[in-house]
């Protein structure tokens, strides 16, 4: 009996191959899909605003981002949590996450650090919350992380008590009250009113927190900044001194099953929106590792740690997905059939010279 030839051999050993590479293909590392959705709080608000720059972006890669809006960064973070939801990335506030939020979703890092404008209507000069006590207070619509975020900084200060009146008035809404006179404090988010109405009003003053930093290290979520006199107008020296204001924390998360390379595009897209300097942070401040109460993802420590790969700055996005896929599933397959086949060649060769042994042997003269 002839021994198979070489060719049968090859055609068993790249049918193995082949059927290897369509297991990684379909199984292990499938290539990222072109649709994201991302819960990015109430219509017109920062978070929106964000996202929709971050869907030009993505757009750009063939990735179509899904804005969902909700009532704010609470309901964003509730929707991330749901997985019928269909949410797979969301805008929120640190400080407002649970414990068990670490078993399911990762953080990509800080984004910004929105400052929290606190206008009051009083006749002396309110720098504490304990001054809040027996006053009229808009600090945000229920299901906001602003609310929740002011609401325990009132119980660290002890600002509330039965004569304290909290009101559930949306932004605009809570600036005509003020300028009216039915309400004596409004709390509002940065961009989130027309700064030059209020400023503008007779016998309205902006807060300048003289325990911002103390109350920063007490509640989580919350950061210590200044508005520079004469950073909102310079011609008109508004303000007219430096005023200490607390910022709210807000940063990216995702769902931990999402692709890594919709990560990886997310943190671009992130670097690109957020790079710039603005009243509150520096150039290059943003994105930022910190802050975190959940996991950072293995994609956002690599990106952070040493930045895109030299494929990732100079192929496209889904032949960069295609190369990642090669390198860390394609090549060790094919490092591991190297032994493999070699042990079939010597395997083929002992088989031929056997026979072709036992062929002489049964050679009559042989």
């Amino acid at each position: 009996m002839r021994p198979r030839s070489p060719l049968v051999i090859a055609i068993v050993l790249a049918a193995f191959v082949l059927a290897a590479f369509y297991v990684i293909y379909r199984l292990v590392d499938p290539l990222p899909p072109r649709h994201l959705a991302i819960a990015a709080g109430i219509v017109g608000s920062g978070y929106d605003n964000f996202a929709k720059q971050y869907a030009r972006i993505l757009a750009r890669y063939g990735v179509a981002l899904e804005i969902r809006n909700s009532a704010g960064a609470v309901k964003d973070l509730d929707l991330l949590r749901d997985p019928s939801s269909g949410v797979q990335a969301a805008l929120t506030t640190f400080g407002v996450s649970l414990p068990d939020d670490a078993n399911a979703l990762y953080s990509l890092g800080g984004i910004f650090d929105a400052a929290i404008y606190i206008f009051y209507r009083n006749l002396e000069p309110i720098t504490t919350f304990a001054q809040f006590r027996g006053k009229r207070l808009s600090i945000g619509m229920p299901g906001t992380a602003l609310r929740s975020l002011v609401f325990e900084v009132l119980k660290a200060t002890d600002a509330l008590d039965a004569s304290t009146q909290l009101l559930d008035l949306g932004y605009t809404q809570a600036i005509d009250a003020l300028i009216a006179g039915e309400i004596d404090v409004a709390v509002f988010p940065q961009d989130a009113i027309p700064l030059q109405r209020v400023l503008d009003a007779p016998g309205i003053r902006l807060m300048s927190v003289a325990q911002a930093e103390s109350i920063a290290k007490t509640v989580p979520g919350l950061k210590h900044v200044v508005l520079w006199r004469g950073l909102i107008d310079l011609s008109r020296d508004i303000p007219n001194s430096n005023v200490d204001m607390l910022a709210s924390r807000n940063r990216l998360l995702v769902r931990n099953d999402l692709h890594p390379a919709l990560q990886y595009l997310l943190l671009e897209a992130m670097r690109e929106v957020h790079w710039a300097p603005g009243p509150f942070n520096g150039l290059g401040e943003f994105p930022a590792e910190q802050p975190n109460d959940l996991p950072l993802s293995p994609t956002a420590q690599a990106f952070y740690r040493s930045g895109p790969t030299l494929w990732q700055r100079y192929t496209s996005f889904w032949l960069t997905s295609l190369l990642n896929r090669i390198a860390f599933f394609v090549i060790p397959v094919v490092a591991a059939l190297i032994p493999v086949v070699g042990f079939a060649l010597s395997i083929y060769r002992w088989l031929y010279v056997r026979r072709l042994t036992r062929s002489e042997r049964s050679t009559p003269g042989g």
